[in-house]
């Protein structure tokens, strides 16, 4: 689920002096992690005394700025993708003295090239001379020869030798607070994940069995702690996160936790002191703090404690401080939870 990012400016500092400092034109060629050691104590900004540097306007937008060089990555890959795309089929074509549209017309004839596109045989034309079929466009279905074009380039990529030496985005990482929110696992821990979820959120629901298959594959080593996220645009999402405070109180978090996201609802609606009493919880204390709003205040903190941190979709991670942002498979937790078991304990 994702929440609409909002920034506000509010002026008005009597008897202050604001001064702005412009940074030279940004240069994409330089990566992010050498650019900010370079620059990390500039003064782009003075607020009376008070320097603000670019290394701290960064950290407060570590998260966005994060997300926005992933999509830089990428849009970057997908580019160096279709660059050798060209270039295998270009090569091909040049090797045989022809034309890439004639290239990819005679592969339409062969046998594995056909079965990589799943075709049922080869495509045989014999009514129009190829180089007429190639000029007018007429070489077949746009659907057919877009499959047949692809299965060429697996059949020349496999052929192929090629090195992609991309860089990926250094991960921030963020100063998250725990809050003495609900958490599983073990405590202390060499890694915690912080997890701002929403209980009416499909992706989050999705999220639940690779948390668990995580505490599993990791026994003693994770920490995992529940802070809510409830978006605007979901009617239940705030009243069920209270819910599972009122559980909280009984003990019993992680238990309302998996009966609300295992009954999701679609069009209907939630009965949370139903879900109390088919857990045994006690009926009187869960309605007395229900109908409190008793952790109503506690459940805005933690979704204005994640927009501060940048969050805008749910669930979004924080892996000893590391963003992750969406349901995500199992290896790209394992991606960043085992280098950082691998360092040496902090004294």
């Amino acid at each position: 689920m994702r929440i609409p990012l909002i920034a506000g400016i509010v002026g008005g500092f009597a008897g202050l002096s604001i001064f702005l400092f412009m940074t030279g034109p940004f240069n994409p060629a330089v990566s992010r992690q050498s650019f900010v050691s370079e620059t990390q104590s500039q003064v782009v900004a003075m607020v009376g005394a008070r320097s603000i540097t670019l290394a701290e306007a960064e950290q407060a937008i570590a998260l966005p700025l994060h997300q926005v060089e992933e999509q830089r990555t990428k849009l970057l890959h997908e580019s160096i993708q279709r660059l050798i795309d060209e270039e295998l089929l270009s090569a091909e074509a040049t090797r045989l003295g022809i034309t890439v549209p004639i290239l990819i017309e005679k592969a339409s004839e062969s046998e594995t090239v056909a079965r990589l596109a799943g075709l049922p045989g080869p495509i045989r034309r014999a009514t129009q001379p190829s180089q007429q079929r190639a000029a007018t466009g007429t070489g077949g279905h746009p659907d057919e020869a877009s499959r047949i074009r692809q299965a060429l380039l697996v059949q020349l990529r496999r052929q192929a030798t090629i090195q992609v030496k991309l860089p990926q985005p250094e991960l921030p990482v963020l100063q998250v607070s725990t809050d003495d929110d609900p958490w599983t696992g073990t405590d202390p821990a060499p890694v915690t994940i912080i997890e701002f979820s929403d209980f009416e959120c499909p992706y989050c629901q999705r999220a639940v069995s690779t948390l668990k298959e995580l505490l599993q594959l990791y026994p003693g080593k994770l920490k995992l702690v529940y802070r809510d996220f409830p978006g605007p645009n979901h009617q239940q999402a705030l009243a069920a996160a209270e819910a599972a405070q009122c559980a909280a109180e009984q003990h019993r978090f992680w238990d309302y936790h998996d009966a609300l996201f295992n009954r999701l609802p679609s069009d209907a609606t939630w009965n949370f002191p139903g879900l109390a009493d088919t857990l045994g919880l006690s009926q009187s204390s869960f309605n007395a703090c229900a109908q409190d709003h008793r952790y109503r205040a506690e459940v805005l903190k933690d979704l204005q404690d994640g927009l501060n941190l940048g969050v805008t979709r749910t669930p979004t991670f924080f892996i000893n401080g590391r963003p992750l942002v969406g349901a995500r498979p199992l290896a790209d937790f394992q991606a960043i939870i085992d280098p950082l078991l691998k360092e040496p304990a902090s004294s």
